[in-house]
């Protein structure tokens, strides 16, 4: 899987935010015939100081929300290995199983024609558990 799909929609948005913030930021307060220059000074600065503390901010959360994707995404796979793995487990268990029980049923039975024998044979405690049951 690929991550580049993921990171690409954010980094556009990213830029775009970024772009919008910095452009806000350059605009300047039209001074009015009240206020001192002064003012009209700290309050670009203000917002020229909020406008770059904001493209920061965004550009930090756009780094962990690519990071919590990579994560999502490696946490994903490796549950996918650990399901498919478990599966194979249990049906090689349940394979096993089924061998047992057929020639456990085939030995109570008294006969063993057309029965394929496991690669592993019976041991004499194993029958004498069989027989008691």
């Amino acid at each position: 899987m690929k991550l580049i799909h993921y990171k690409t929609p954010l980094l556009i948005t990213t830029l775009m935010l970024v772009i919008s913030t910095n452009a806000h930021a350059d605009e300047t307060a039209k001074p009015t015939d009240a206020t001192t220059p002064g003012v009209i000074v700290k309050t670009e600065e203000a917002i020229t100081h909020g406008a770059e503390a904001t493209a920061q901010r965004v550009e930090r959360g756009a780094k962990a929300a690519a990071h919590g994707i990579e994560h999502g995404a490696k946490t994903v796979e490796r549950g996918i290995e650990r399901g498919v793995k478990a599966t194979a487990h249990g049906i090689e268990r349940g394979a096993e199983a089924t061998r047992n029980a057929a020639h456990a049923v085939t030995e109570k039975i008294g006969g063993d024609e057309g029965v394929q024998h496991s690669e592993e044979p019976h041991t004499t405690d194993e029958g004498a558990d069989l027989n008691a049951k």
